[in-house]
């Protein structure tokens, strides 16, 4: 403060001296003027270093997700270039209801996953199939409950095989639960169901504070918050009884709570990973930036999804073999092991087929969420011509559907493993059927069996209830 009046007296003293005064006396006054000009910048310091700041940054100083990082081995060189070539961009992720001022995109709301044009064709035909036994299904399950009551932690620590397992399982549990309650909400008019999702949210929102850490952190939080910004989505734009700072209080959870976390399985240790890591955290990335109005978490998103397509869902067309991720580099010689060891690359597999089929539901059903949510934003992921996505995805589904549908009849083995294929994908193929069958009218005979074999399915973690929501809609 003292600086700037002095530099107030300087400016009037240059201008009260008269002109006929000697040059002299003039000029050192003006220099004098901007050496105090120089001087009063540096002390005021940068502005508005909050906003334009990094939101994956702003967690407790002691409670980043870099800590997780801090415990597992330093990568490899080659993942250590592509992770220092690869900048994530500076985004406004803590939100209102108010797009952030860089946001270019106009985000269709409610408009993660499902749409209310989708649940309104849902709610006028449960009287009919396959909608009336899913209904029933989800009726039954304990998510469901309208008394359900939440367990929200102040920090969830989760290692590989749940170990720890402190807040992980009330965590999903809880997220499964807003969603499943979200939808019903929607179906039947009960206002009891919005209530509870809104008190499921709410205690999350005030509870959570130390994010996400252990090994397993930056999947848990990608499984969690794929559930919850879907119940968030449509209770927010649905139900009148969800006051403004509550909604503030759970967009900024997303932002400091989740994102960092997620974000960091795309570098370091955990960047060559199982790849249904990173379609689920895709996932979630891509929920968080239609909630939270971000253009550029949706589009990091989506500009992460089609470089991992062809890393996870082989073609012939790719070569001899599978394609990287931008941000996992595997040679020649590793990426057979990467791949779990297949006899041999063919169209539709995945990198975890050889591992199970359960961990590769996890990934394939996450990259069709992904599409899912975009095609509800005008974006046609659907059809992406440059990753081939049609013929990756329905060759998935249908190669998966093949071998659960008779074993005894698919006499090539895929893996080199004594046991050939181990697990199921039991849950998923409805959002990506609807698409491929119902609203473009492919044929895909394997993926119809075990569909009409597994119906009405509940499934796990972000793959939940799909026969309700997209069976056989064509919306």
């Amino acid at each position: 403060m003292e600086i700037i009046f002095l530099c107030f007296i300087l400016v009037l003293s240059f201008v009260l001296v008269k002109e006929k005064t000697v040059i002299s006396l003039k000029w050192p006054l003006a220099y004098l003027i901007l050496a105090c000009a120089v001087s009063a910048q540096a002390t005021e310091g940068p502005r508005d270093s909050y906003q334009n700041s990094d939101p994956g940054q702003r967690v407790p100083a002691n409670e980043t997700a870099n800590t997780v990082i801090e415990d597992i081995p330093k990568p490899d060189s080659i993942v250590e270039q592509v992770r220092t070539s690869t900048s994530e961009p500076k985004v406004n992720a803590i939100d209102t209801d108010t797009p952030a001022a860089s946001s270019m995109r106009a985000f269709t709301h409610p408009g993660i996953l499902v749409t209310l044009k989708q649940l309104d064709f849902v709610k006028n035909h449960l009287d009919s199939e396959p909608w009336k036994s899913a209904l029933d299904r989800v009726l039954k399950d304990p998510f469901a409950r309208t008394d359900y009551v939440p367990t929200p932690w102040p920090k969830v620590e989760c290692g590989s095989y749940s170990n720890p397992n402190l807040g992980c399982a009330d965590e999903t549990n809880d997220a499964g639960a807003a969603y499943t309650q979200a939808i019903l909400w929607r179906l039947t008019g009960n206002m009891q169901y919005a209530e509870n999702v809104r008190k499921i949210l709410n205690a999350w929102a005030n509870t959570l504070s130390g994010g996400h850490t252990e090994s397993n952190a930056p999947l848990q939080a990608a499984w969690a918050a794929q559930l919850f910004t879907r119940a968030a989505e449509i209770v927010k734009y649905t139900y009148t009884g969800w006051p403004q700072p509550e909604k503030d209080r759970v967009t900024r959870m997303f932002a400091t709570q989740y994102l960092p976390n997620i974000k960091s399985m795309f570098s370091g240790a955990y960047a060559c990973y199982n790849k249904n890591w990173h379609a689920s955290g895709i996932e979630a990335m891509a929920n968080i930036g239609v909630f939270n109005k971000s253009t550029e978490i949706f589009d990091d998103a989506i500009l992460k999804w089609k470089s991992l397509l062809p890393a996870y869902i082989y073609l012939g067309s790719d070569g001899s073999r599978p394609k990287n991720a931008s941000w996992c580099f595997r040679s020649d010689a590793q990426i057979s092991a990467h791949w779990y060891k297949p006899v041999a690359y063919v169209d539709g597999l995945s990198q975890e087929t050889c591992r199970d089929f359960d961990h590769s539901a996890y990934g394939l059903a996450a990259i069709v969420n992904v599409a899912e949510t975009a095609r509800a934003q005008g974006l046609d992921l659907y059809h992406d011509k440059d990753t081939n996505a049609s013929r990756r995805i329905t060759s998935a589904m249908e190669l998966h559907s093949r071998y659960q549908n008779d074993l005894r009849r698919t006499k090539s083995r895929l893996c080199s493993k004594d046991k050939d294929v181990q697990g199921g994908t039991k849950g998923t193929f409805e959002i990506g059927y609807n698409q491929y069958a119902v609203r473009d009218g492919a044929q895909l005979p394997e993926t119809e069996r075990f569909l009409l074999n597994t119906r009405p399915t509940k499934g796990q973690f972000h793959y939940l209830w799909e026969t309700l929501t997209h069976g056989q809609i064509g919306l």
